[in-house]
């Protein structure tokens, strides 16, 4: 099968065999997402947010194992239509705010994911009411731009040590784009939308994620490596 660059090869093999890291208080690097800053910056990647690959071809994953992997972020059309959501369905939070978070694996108890004239459409189950939708293309688009090989670590964090324990890797690759439209309708790869209104009434959007549980990964890749140390 297809490899990484055998640079970033060696390079994670030694951050899986020295296992343990401290991270250090730098700018950036706080919260749940500074394994896998740190994890960039031992590999010496350039990432940003934008919709490419981070390392040569390749996507770098990093996960505690405890949540949904997030594979990218895609809004959905007609333009307005999160904060439409927010405004119809979301619920007022602790902090006094209208919020809606709401994961749909196929279906939920509120809507369903259904594949409707060339685009993946999210529909209430009691009423008629706006359709976020994704036209297929683009999905497939935005999936085989980032996505076409993945490399994703597994790894443990204690927060308050900020001491990162990466344990194990895995190369996947030769992605079943044709297979991706019915893994969103199935369940198998998760919408989920995650917004509030602030309180000068403009919309704080998290961003609309196409996510999966990492066992669940090898139901859309062909190709599959498990890294091991030398």
């Amino acid at each position: 099968m297809k490899l990484p660059p055998k640079k970033i090869q060696k390079d994670l093999q030694e951050i899986l065999a020295t296992r343990e890291y401290e991270i250090p208080y730098v700018k950036g690097l706080k919260g749940t997402g500074a394994p896998g800053l740190y994890l960039e910056h031992l590999l010496d990647l350039r990432t940003s947010n934008i919709d490419i690959p981070d390392a040569a071809g390749w996507e770098l994953k990093y996960t505690s194992g405890n949540s949904l992997l997030t594979l990218f972020h895609k809004e959905p059309f007609p333009r307005g239509t999160t904060r439409y959501i927010v405004n119809k369905w979301g619920q007022i939070g602790r902090n006094g705010l209208q919020g809606f978070r709401h994961t749909i694996c196929g279906k939920s108890d509120k809507f369903i994911v259904v594949d409707d004239a060339n685009s993946i459409r999210v529909r209430h189950l009691d009423q008629d009411d706006l359709v976020p939708h994704w036209p297929h293309n683009q999905l497939i688009g935005a999936f085989a731009r980032k996505l076409s090989n993945l490399i994703l670590v597994r790894g443990s964090y204690q927060r308050k040590r900020r001491v990162v324990i990466y344990k194990s890797a895995e190369y996947f690759t030769n992605v079943q784009l044709t297979d991706l439209v019915e893994a969103i309708i199935k369940g198998t790869i998760c919408i989920d939308f995650d917004a509030h209104i602030r309180e000068n009434n403009a919309i704080r959007n998290h961003g609309t994620k196409f996510r999966i549980k990492v066992e669940d990964l090898r139901k859309i890749y062909v190709d599959y490596h498990r890294v091991t140390t030398q």
